[in-house]
């Protein structure tokens, strides 16, 4: 079976995840401390992105590497997707790719104008691609497509803010919202994530370090200790 070797809070893992889940392709999760990396971990992937140990025993590191192997050892299975319009999915899933460091850095600021500052690449990320969203249920039709899933990880992160601060990443972009709700009625997000992520997340991010986490009033955690480095990881 298929097993990610990742961490917790990694969006990179939960795009994996999310992409396994639509596919239904069995695969088991090894979750690492992001304080103590092992050193086995580190030859393989510089840049502490996903490793993968397919079944034949062969490790492969780094997002994209492994979403292509996916796209090659499982094609059958991509019948479960929308698969239409290939030539301009790949716009949007770099986009995506690179949303997942812009949105981390925008969570991740102490203040409010320090977050708008940070986050401006995020919210540039988000006016882009609120202008291409159509009025379908998913981004090309009715049926899910390799966009939907890159996007899940950024449009879940954002959901899980909005319900536990109140803050809304998406309040300009309407169509962004719908969006997101359909995709989170799938329920592939909750499921593309370990058990305990709602805990990692709030240690995360909604620490007392972090403008959000202050937004969490009486539920405010202790300042958490976790490397900034998830957040700059090379995709």
């Amino acid at each position: 079976m298929l097993k990610i070797i990742s961490f917790k809070i990694c969006p990179c893992y939960q795009r994996i995840s999310v992409l396994l889940e639509a596919l239904s392709v069995n695969y088991k999760s090894e979750f690492l401390d992001l304080n103590e990396v092992p050193e086995w971990f580190i030859k393989i992937s510089l840049d502490i992105e996903p490793v993968i140990k397919t079944e034949d025993g062969e490790f492969i590191a780094g997002l994209n590497k492994i979403i292509d192997y996916i796209r090659v050892q499982y094609y059958s299975y991509f019948d479960a997707l929308d698969t239409r319009f290939m030539s301009d999915n790949e716009h949007w899933l770099n986009l995506a790719n690179e949303q997942y460091i812009n949105q981390c850095n925008a969570q991740r600021s102490s203040v409010l104008d320090i977050m708008f500052y940070k986050g401006k690449a995020f919210y540039e990320g988000l006016e882009r691609i609120e202008k291409r969203i159509g009025y379908h249920k998913y981004f090309f039709g009715e049926k899910l497509s390799e966009v939907d899933i890159a996007w899940m990880p950024v449009l879940h992160r954002a959901d899980i803010i909005k319900d536990r601060t109140g803050f809304d990443y998406l309040a300009e972009y309407p169509k962004l919202r719908i969006w997101q709700k359909n995709l989170m009625r799938t329920n592939i997000p909750e499921k593309s994530v370990p058990n305990d992520f709602d805990d990692v997340f709030d240690k995360f991010y909604l620490n007392k370090s972090t403008y959000i986490g202050r937004l969490y009033g009486s539920k405010i955690l202790t300042e958490d200790t976790l490397s900034d480095s998830l957040c700059k990881c090379s995709l």
